[in-house]
């Protein structure tokens, strides 16, 4: 029996994926567990490997080309087999699925998903000009289609307005895609499922800062303050267990490992891996795990074990001079820390006035879980570490 090879399913909110590179020709020979073709996704770059021996005997969507979750993107020919044949038992196999007829009674090939979206909007697929594989409609011809009718309709105030004022440059547009369109969906569903409340605290790094410098020097490794503000909410969260819990069902579990979240921003937008169990290593560790997954997020290597199960997420914009911000929370966890910039401000103490270090920390909760005397209380424990930081880093 012949094999296609399809788009696999690489994360729960995975829709299609994008064939970024063939690793395999056609007719060439294959064997089981041979990477065949690099796939990437809104979130990481992966290998399809080959499920069993044979040859690569059609390339069904080329580089560059997306294809929907389960599709097929290349068939395997195993000994003895002809391609015509195959092509025919694909296509009887696929003809309900993957195809629909139109008005006149011809067939066309369309995903399932871009058959869902034309009857949302009531389109007549015929009229929709199909760029998948064998002039298949995707999900991106429809939406496509949907965006330039609507384009169409305003066609008329524009042209009146130009009569009246200066031809301006069209405006540069970028389609919603990827990473960016997933950060929208999420944070979407964020703001309408979870009640936001933020609460915001100042707090002096001094000693912080001291001993950064200090244990840069006795480690002899470059430390950011995200390594030492990391260790520090980890053993915060240990005093203040609410903090690392989750809602489900009407029910507050609270979750025995601490999973914590760091925000990366990338080139292809915000990413957020996962170390798992901080609350169980020591600080030399979880710098390395830091380093190395922030390295793989910049470079879009993350696995997806590498970006699931957080519990609670630090985002640091201090190093873009920001003073305080209101961070979203991520679906499925309680809260999210925002950490802002550094700075100086004066302060009398002992009869003197001195400058200090400062920073603000900015706490995003949820108030279905936690009540905003609770958030302060978790927060006050923030500042005491941050500023009594040394018990808090055991080596």
């Amino acid at each position: 029996m012949p094999e296609y090879i399809v788009m696999p399913k690489l994360g729960l909110t995975m829709e299609y994926g994008t064939v970024t590179k063939w690793m395999k020709k056609e007719g060439e020979v294959i064997k089981k567990g041979d990477a065949i073709a690099e796939i990437t996704t809104d979130k990481i770059t992966n290998v399809v490997e080959a499920y069993s021996n044979g040859m690569l005997g059609k390339i069904l969507v080329k580089e560059g080309s997306n294809a929907n979750v389960g599709e097929p993107i290349a068939i395997l020919i195993k000994e003895g087999e002809k391609l015509d044949s195959i092509e025919i038992e694909k296509g009887k196999k696929q003809e309900s699925l993957d195809s629909t007829k139109t008005e006149k009674g011809d067939r066309i090939k369309v995903s399932p998903i871009a058959k869902k979206i034309a009857a949302e909007f009531n389109i007549d697929l015929s009229l929709v000009t199909g760029t998948g594989p064998g002039g298949r409609i995707t999900k991106e011809d429809v939406e496509d289609y949907v965006n330039e009718k609507k384009e169409k309709k305003e066609e008329p105030f524009e042209k009146t307005q130009e009569s009246k004022t200066k031809i301006q440059r069209e405006a540069k547009r970028i389609k919603l895609t990827g990473v960016r369109k997933i950060i929208a969906e999420r944070m979407v569903q964020s703001v309408r499922e979870i009640p936001h409340v933020t609460e915001h605290i100042r707090v002096s790094v001094d000693e912080l800062h001291s001993l950064k410098d200090k244990l840069t020097t006795s480690l002899e490794i470059k430390l950011t303050f995200t390594d030492l503000i990391a260790k520090i909410v980890v053993e915060s969260i240990k005093e203040f267990p609410l903090i690392n819990t989750t809602l489900q069902n009407d029910e507050i579990i609270y979750l025995n490992d601490i999973n914590l979240g760091i925000a990366v921003a990338t080139e292809k937008g915000l990413i957020v891996p996962v170390v798992k169990n901080a609350g169980d290593i020591k600080f030399l560790e979880l710098v390395n795990i830091i380093k190395e997954l922030t390295s793989k997020a910049k470079d879009s290597k993350l696995s997806l074990d590498d970006l699931e199960g957080g519990t609670f997420t630090i985002t640091n914009l201090g190093m873009f001079n920001i003073d305080s911000f209101t961070p979203i929370i991520f679906p499925g966890q309680t809260a999210i820390l925002g950490v802002n910039t550094i700075y100086e401000e004066l302060r009398y103490r002992d009869e003197k006035i001195v400058t200090e270090k400062v920073m603000k920390l900015s706490l995003s909760f949820d108030h279905r879980v936690i009540d905003g005397a609770d958030a302060a209380k978790f927060l006050s424990i923030l500042k005491r570490n941050f500023e009594n930081p040394l018990k808090c880093f055991i080596i």
